[in-house]
């Protein structure tokens, strides 16, 4: 047996390859590698490729499957059958969406490989935005702040939690095809994420020191939050979170609060991948091999696992609006002028 390692298709958030050190023999057969990042927000979607050892030359396509098929079952019920689009992409054609709290099964079969198989969900969440207060500069030294408040009330099991704060922008292309943020009116608006300042003990600013003692958490300051209910389980809990907005002349604040509920399953996909990166491109703290990235497909690699999100959109007065008031997502970013 020979020490190789093997090419992952790992693209659902991002089209890359992950290096994962496998003791594979000389007459190694490539596994299915399935993955599925699922929600109620969006349509059921999976990729689906093939590992590849790393001494191999490969091109890209030779990762892809496209003859695999795809059987989605809600707790034992038939859902559907996905259908190839292209590039590794399935997608179903029936309007399916995942349902927040519901367990589904996936069967994955293509000719020349095993058949495998996965179970996930998309955990129930219960949060609620409270009340959000302009804080006001003193003087012209210093920038104004908000204070937001919202609740997040647990359920029975052992959850994993994250933050995203987003702030509306301004947007536009420069000449070298850059998208940057200018001061505008007529530039196309888009999301930004804002750093946010938490002093609650269960934020962590990395996911890889969630509820894990070689990884101290030291860092008030978050671009998002990562936590579990080790602190507040079975009960309802509130948060403060205070951040400093970007300001526009010709443009008012608006805002996105994101909380999400995600399945074990994927915060543990999530944490592997960080700590095998670590191990192959960073310090290795207390490491003496790579961390074996995580995966819930049996017979093969990848991930199908699921989440939910709770979206809060709100003006600096605390007051709900909607994407279309502001035409999030059907203006083309226009070139800067």
């Amino acid at each position: 047996m020979c020490k190789w390692k093997a090419i992952l298709l790992l693209g659902v958030f991002c089209s890359c390859e992950t290096i994962v050190d496998l003791d594979i023999p000389e007459d190694y057969q490539s596994r299915l590698v399935v993955e599925s990042l699922f929600s109620p927000d969006s349509l059921w979607k999976f990729r689906v490729g093939r590992s590849i050892p790393q001494a191999k030359s490969a091109e890209l396509n030779e990762f892809i499957v496209s003859n695999a098929r795809i059987v989605l079952s809600d707790e034992n019920t038939f859902l559907d059958t996905l259908q190839y689009i292209q590039d590794g992409i399935y997608r179903t054609l029936g309007g399916h969406r995942p349902q927040s709290g519901t367990t589904y099964k996936v069967h994955v079969k293509a000719k020349g490989f095993e058949d495998v198989n996965a179970s996930s969900w998309a955990p129930p969440l219960e949060s609620k935005f409270l009340k959000l207060t302009h804080v006001p500069s003193v003087d012209s030294s210093k920038s104004e702040q908000y204070i937001l408040r919202f609740d997040i009330t647990d359920g029975s099991d052992n959850n994993y939690y994250r933050i995203h704060l987003y702030q509306v922008v301004p947007f536009c292309r420069n000449d070298n095809g850059s998208i940057i943020t200018e001061d505008t009116p007529s530039y196309a608006e888009s999301y930004q994420t804002l750093v946010f300042d938490s002093k609650s003990p269960s934020f962590h600013a990395l996911v890889e020191t969630v509820d894990d003692p070689l990884y101290p958490n030291l860092d008030n300051m978050f671009w998002d939050a990562f936590f579990s209910d080790q602190l507040f389980k079975g009960t309802t809990q509130e948060f403060e979170i205070i951040f400093e907005p970007m300001t526009f002349e010709s443009f008012n604040h608006y805002f996105m609060l994101v909380i999400s509920a995600l399945s074990d399953d994927l915060f543990a996909y999530e944490r592997s991948l960080v700590l095998h990166d670590y191990y192959l491109f960073g310090p290795t703290i207390a490491r003496s091999s790579p961390e074996v990235v995580h995966t819930n497909i049996s017979h093969g690699l990848g991930i199908f696992a699921g989440y939910t999100n709770d979206t809060y959109r709100f003006d600096a007065e605390g007051n709900q609006w909607q994407e279309d008031s502001l035409q999030i997502g059907f203006k083309d970013t226009p070139p800067c002028q």
